[in-house]
């Protein structure tokens, strides 16, 4: 609760400030006392150790919340710790159980007091004005003993909706690794710019400087991001070319295929429109009489991990051209044996992407139950 906010308790409840029954202590700087054979874990907002000390600033039981960057992912840490300083460790006072206040704190939204203008941000002053329901101790205890019953059947079941949802997309891979590993005689091998109308770079995105806003521009502009969170085809872009912009880059036409080849390298989608990219990304204007377009998107999509296996840079990594010079791929001879792969291929693809909502759904309402029973939880409804 925040403060000023109402609510109707049952007897025996109280509503106090967080500062006034818990202890919020800093976290520090570690450098000088980190030690690789210390006893205690050094922990960041996180909450992953990030080394070892033989000191420690919060005791077992504390819950640890970010102050800077992850500020709404509170954990209860179960041993002594030494928190750094984009951590506050919440340390319960004799009247407050520990894990009563480490689900309170699971069960708020910390968002809504970040004070950052870039990097989330928390300040303590917020912190301690928090407004938190106590009931008496027992009560407490019997709300934790509860709630611990509950998260841990809910947690089950989200691992084993975690685990369907990692085997819906294994399934699809499976398939494609065996269209690709099972190839006859009637396949041979090529290079991509066998099969292109056009495989070239894009244009620097910096030459010109003169892009428009979203939809600010007639052209769309494709980035890097763009094509990596594309399903297969790219739908949406944030960034447009004027026409002294076209002029200066290239515009290439719906159903051309992108190829990222800096930071997420071989990420592979088809454009939904014409557009520009930048020279972070090629295009390849598959040749239809050679090549099916969606045979093409498959292929890469199978061949993505060996290609990144060739990406070089001393920043990050990338691929360019002349990875594609002498890279020859498998691909059946006759376009109508390409489209009966397709045909295959895509119906297997919507199923499974079926199965991933269905289980993606289970995960975010299982997210749900969490928040309605902690809700009720701390309005006494338990």
């Amino acid at each position: 609760m925040r403060e000023g906010d109402a609510l109707s308790l049952p007897k025996g409840w109280e509503i106090k400030k967080l500062g006034e029954v818990c202890e919020i202590r800093s976290g520090r700087d570690y450098k000088k006392i980190i030690d690789p054979n210390g006893k205690f874990p050094i922990i960041g907002s996180a909450g992953k150790p990030m080394g070892f000390t033989n000191e420690y600033i919060c005791e077992a039981g504390t819950t640890i919340i970010g102050r800077k960057g992850t500020i709404n992912s509170p954990m209860i840490i179960e041993t002594n710790f030494w928190n750094v300083d984009t951590a506050f460790g919440f340390h319960a006072s004799e009247e407050l159980d520990k894990r009563f206040l480490y689900y309170f704190c699971m069960g708020f939204d910390f968002t809504e007091l970040d004070k950052g203008s870039g990097r989330p941000s928390l300040v303590k002053s917020d912190l301690k004005k928090i407004q938190i329901p106590i009931p008496p101790l027992p009560e407490q205890k019997r709300i934790v003993s509860i709630l611990d019953r509950a998260f841990e059947a809910i947690d089950k079941a989200k691992a084993n909706a975690e685990q369907n949802l990692i085997n819906a997309k294994e399934l699809f891979e499976s398939y494609l690794q065996g269209v690709f590993e099972n190839k006859g005689d009637d396949w041979e091998e090529k290079l991509l710019k066998d099969i292109a109308i056009d495989f070239s770079r894009g244009k620097s995105k910096h030459r010109p400087r003169n892009w428009d806003g979203l939809y600010g521009g007639k052209y769309p502009f494709i980035q890097t991001g763009e094509v990596r969170n594309a399903n297969k085809y790219v739908l949406d872009y944030s960034k447009t070319y004027n026409e002294i912009g076209l002029a200066q880059s290239k515009l290439w036409k719906k159903g051309s295929i992108c190829i990222t080849i800096a930071a997420n390298i071989a990420e592979t989608a088809i454009l939904g429109f014409d557009s520009c990219f930048p020279d972070s990304i090629i295009g390849l204007q598959v040749d239809p009489q050679v090549a099916n377009l969606d045979f093409t998107y498959y292929l890469l999509q199978y061949f993505k991990a060996e290609l990144q296996k060739l990406g070089k840079g001393s920043a990050q990594d990338n691929i360019n051209l002349g990875t594609f010079e002498n890279h020859f791929f498998p691909i059946p001879k006759l376009v109508e044996k390409q489209k009966e792969i397709v045909k295959k291929l895509d119906l297997l693809s919507a199923e499974t992407q079926k199965l991933e909502q269905i289980y993606q759904r289970k995960i975010n309402d299982l997210e749900e139950l969490k928040k309605s029973i902690l809700q009720k939880a701390f309005n006494g409804e338990l």
